[in-house]
């Protein structure tokens, strides 16, 4: 991975260390002065509340994913509720897909005081919101789909982090097998217009030439909830590319995989956004081989987290879902072992609980590990999306990419071909 500044420590020169210099800093912040880590109920112990606000889009384009991963969200809260030895007060906002929504969201559970968030999902929409919100009002938050390289060096204070990897790495095996699986030296990039569409084509073109020698014809976005991209596609078509790589969410994906019609002359690549069954019913021809990447979900907690989301929901988890159930855990056990409605204090806590020896904690206990760590034992979680650790960014260290395709006869329509380490 690339040198790069270490985000946990650029605030080392404006603040002195610790939670009073921080509050400090942030004395402008309506409702936040430098006493407001002191104030309160007393610090620590089982006799409390945990109070975690999510953030999800349950409109806009990523509303067939969001929903899903608002569920997955508020499963840990559900889950332990009733046996554990602390109170979990839980608040849920819809972004709308949207990053003045997000912001404006963001800002309502800053202000009714909840001190560490999930989400938001989309990497603009969390840009935006942590960047104008969370972040100057002390709140810690963990993305389970934000993937954009951006966000790695956010200038945060320790309050960023992701279950989910970066998209530098998928950006690597997209390339990989762009050049060797498909065995092509150029292509064409549409991409869904904002910092995840054009963050993940700028890091597939960097790795495409610098590493396979390919070239990349044209970097064409995809603007707006559109009716047609048939100019966006004869615009990456000007140079007659051999391959389209395909940028987006559900909904603009299944817009351009319509208007380039079964018949389309190119092989095609998508990526992650895009990783959705339900595409299979929204196109009037099959999908079936087109291929893409994802990150992979491999924690040892998975198979019970996907039998605690199908008993809950009554279906499948979708892409995304354990890397949201994963954040509210973390952010549950963080709080307890900070012991204080903080975000200061939970983002500090969030490695903690994440590394060690202390006990193992899984989606099988996590009721006995909030209340291990509310005592101020040491507990290490390890989820359902990874084994969860962080790194001095905050983003996930350990991850697998999947190389899939769309095979309408698997399991949810998608198939694995096979599993790369970036």
């Amino acid at each position: 991975m690339p040198s790069r500044p270490n985000r946990r420590t650029l605030l080392s020169g404006l603040c002195t260390a610790g939670l009073g210099g921080l509050a400090g800093c942030l004395s402008s912040v309506p409702g936040l002065d430098s006493n407001d880590a002191q104030s309160g109920s007393a610090i620590g112990g089982t006799d409390r509340t945990l109070k975690l606000g999510i953030m999800q889009p349950q409109s806009g384009t990523l509303e067939s994913l969001g929903k899903p991963m608002r569920d997955a969200a508020k499963l840990p809260v559900e889950q332990v509720r009733d046996d554990v030895s602390l109170e979990i007060d839980s608040k849920i906002v819809d972004t709308e897909t949207s990053p003045s929504t997000g912001v404006k969201r963001a800002h309502t559970l800053a202000t009714d005081e909840y001190p560490m968030v999930n989400g938001p999902a989309a990497a603009d929409v969390t840009l935006q919101a942590t960047q104008q919100v969370l972040i100057p009002y002390r709140t810690v938050c963990c993305s389970p789909s934000a993937t954009s390289p951006t966000i790695t060096s956010l200038n945060d204070a320790g309050l960023v982090f992701r279950t989910a990897l970066s998209d530098r790495l998928q950006a690597i095996v997209l390339a990989q097998k762009a050049a060797n699986d498909l065995g092509h030296d150029n292509a064409a990039i549409l991409y869904e217009n904002n910092d995840y569409g054009w963050q993940l084509s700028q890091a597939f073109t960097r790795s495409f030439q610098r590493t396979h020698g390919g070239t990349v014809t044209s970097q064409v976005p995809l603007k707006g909830d559109s009716s047609s991209y048939d100019a966006a596609i004869e615009r990456a078509r000007t140079d007659d590319p051999d391959l389209l790589i395909v940028i987006g969410y559900p909904a603009t994906g299944s817009q351009v995989l319509t208007d380039l019609g079964a018949d389309a002359s190119e092989d095609i690549l998508v990526t992650d956004g895009m990783q959705e069954g339900s595409l299979h019913d929204e196109i009037d021809y099959s999908l079936d081989g087109i291929r893409g990447t994802a990150p992979l979900v491999d924690g040892p907690g998975n198979q019970t987290f996907t039998e605690l989301f199908e008993s809950e929901y009554g279906t499948e988890p979708g892409a995304f879902t354990p890397q949201s159930y994963d954040a509210s855990a973390v952010l549950l056990l963080a709080n307890a072992y900070a012991g204080q409605n903080d975000g200061q204090a939970i983002g500090s806590a969030m490695p903690v609980v994440t590394t060690g020896d202390g006990t193992e904690i899984t989606p099988d206990n996590l009721a006995e590990g909030i209340d291990l760590a509310a005592q101020g034992n040491a507990v290490t979680y390890q989820g359902a999306s990874s084994s969860v650790t962080f790194d001095e960014n905050g983003d996930i260290t350990d991850g697998v990419i999947q190389y899939w395709e769309f095979d309408e006869s698997a399991s949810g329509g998608i198939a694995e071909v096979e599993k790369v380490s970036p």
